[in-house]
């Protein structure tokens, strides 16, 4: 007999009957359930009276339909199939105490002696509701599973077979699920891995998930990429025991990322090659530049000459003959204005030696940078009324020509600059050279200009000062900065690399 008090079939119901279905044993699941005590149906009632009418009526046709036999007691349709040695179920409809019907699934074994005689019968029936909504849940899952645009596939972890294949997969891969299940999926799918597949394995059991893009052909033999999820399925003993896989198809999005990846390289190569000939045309750009520089200079100094040689010269001649003119006899009426003449010759042969001395100082050529400054700016502060600083520290040899004259034109502009702008007072110019670099300093204690203004205007063409002077010491292999503060003053700092482009010769001063 069925111990009712067993914690393993505390919630099966159990009822024996005698052969002729009387019954004779009725356990607390039975009473709980069916809500009826055992005292009440125990020899008095068949478990017929459990059992929906209507569904004992429709299996007692069944039977004469099959047999030809017409069973007419309610429990023989029960047992009909029941045999010494044959147990039998099948799924029944019950009614409780209020009529209620729920489904049972019901074992019906028959009892015999030692003789083989059935002496009574043993019903053992389990309450299917539970099993029939986790069945109808997981159907609705299914449902939405298969409704789901992505593969979702189970795969058992012994063989790596797949086990379930919803539509979603049906769709990607193009196989039917029946064609799916039971097969290997590395080779079913033909699948191609970032990393060996042994290393992913003992990484999804040692973490129980694993991520990562997988290649697959599909049935119809076209290769997708896939970003595929693993999750480690384990049983009701916590034993690792299949693997849930969820795939995306990225296929396009790659496609897209690659063609983004080739637009950009495309890009790059193009802006590396528009740079590259940027660059060349720069350096062409500042070769001419330069080259422009030394003609500007060339012819500088080809003009100081012909202004100081030929038109000097002829000037000066000029003078002698009215010089002359003054000692002949009978001058008397001319003597007037041969004196205004040579007043005025006297005038014109300085304005020519200035601007000789403006084109190109001959100090500069024969002497060096310090003395052709030293004189430049002792002009300049004369004519101006500066009070003017004018010191060099340092600088015991001669910088490069093209040095000297970056640091005498970039002095020049600066100071014609302070003449017409800055209404200055005070004027500094340092020369300084240290083991490094020759460093030129202009202040002055003007009123100033703001600097972004002026280089607006350089960038648009109506100002060419700063620029230029920018250029001339950038052409020489320098750097410059300007600041310039309104009311307080501005200082130029030109530096120049002095180590090999000096040549040792030493300064002279005039």
């Amino acid at each position: 007999m069925v111990d009712p008090n067993d914690g393993g079939l505390s919630r099966l119901v159990v009822i024996s009957t005698r052969p002729d279905g009387i019954i004779t044993g009725f356990n607390s699941a039975a009473e709980r359930l069916l809500g009826v005590s055992a005292d009440k149906v125990v020899g008095q009632v068949t478990p017929a009276v459990f059992h929906d009418p209507v569904e004992v009526d429709r299996r007692r046709d069944a039977i004469a339909a099959q047999s030809g036999e017409v069973i007419a007691d309610p429990f023989r349709v029960i047992v009909a199939q029941a045999a010494v040695g044959r147990m039998i179920e099948d799924e029944w409809t019950y009614l409780d105490q209020s009529g209620y019907r729920f489904p049972m699934l019901l074992s019906v074994s028959a009892l015999p002696d030692e003789y083989g005689t059935i002496v009574g019968y043993c019903l053992a029936a389990k309450d299917r509701r539970g099993q029939l909504q986790a069945e109808a849940l997981l159907r609705r899952q299914a449902k939405l599973l298969d409704l789901a645009n992505d593969a979702i596939l189970v795969r058992d972890l012994v063989g790596d077979t797949i086990t379930y294949w919803n539509d979603g997969a049906v769709r990607l891969y193009g196989w039917r699920a029946e064609e799916a299940l039971g097969a290997y999926i590395h080779s079913f799918l033909s699948t191609t891995f970032p990393l060996p597949l042994e290393d992913i394995k003992r990484e999804f059991l040692e973490k129980g998930f694993w991520r990562g893009e997988l290649v697959h052909i599909t049935r119809a033999g076209k290769a997708i990429t896939v970003s595929s999820r693993w999750t480690l399925l384990r049983d009701s003993a916590g034993v690792p025991s299949g693997s849930l896989e969820l795939n995306t198809d990225i296929t396009e999005q790659k496609q897209a990322q690659k063609a983004l990846k080739d637009a950009h390289e495309e890009l790059e190569l193009r802006v590396m090659e528009r740079t590259a000939a940027l660059r060349e045309a720069n350096e062409r750009l500042r070769v001419l530049s330069r080259r422009l520089m030394e003609i500007q200079e060339l012819e500088r100094r080809a003009i100081a000459r012909d202004l100081h040689d030929e038109i000097g010269q002829a000037l000066t001649a000029i003078k002698l003959n009215l010089r002359e003119l003054r000692t002949l006899p009978n001058c008397e009426p001319v003597e007037e204005q041969i004196a205004d003449s040579l007043e005025i010759l006297a005038q014109v042969l300085q304005r020519v030696r200035s601007l000789a001395l403006d084109l190109r100082p001959s100090l500069l050529d024969e002497l060096g940078l310090v003395p052709a400054l030293r004189w430049y700016v002792g002009r300049q502060a004369e004519r101006a009324g500066w009070d003017l600083q004018f010191s060099v520290e340092g600088l015991t040899g001669r910088p490069s020509p093209e040095i000297e004259i970056a640091c005498f034109r970039l002095t020049q502009e600066a100071l014609t600059n302070v003449v017409r702008h800055s209404r200055a007072k005070r004027v500094e110019v340092l020369l300084e050279k240290s083991s490094e670099l020759l460093t030129l300093v202009i202040r002055d204690n003007g009123i100033g200009f703001d600097s972004e203004a002026v280089r607006t205007g350089s960038r648009v063409g109506t100002s060419v000062g700063l620029s230029g002077m920018e250029e001339r010491v950038q052409l020489a292999g320098g750097k410059i900065t300007i600041e310039s503060t309104p009311d307080v003053g501005t200082q130029i700092r030109a530096s120049f690399p002095a180590g090999p482009a000096f040549d040792g010769v030493p300064e002279v001063s005039p």
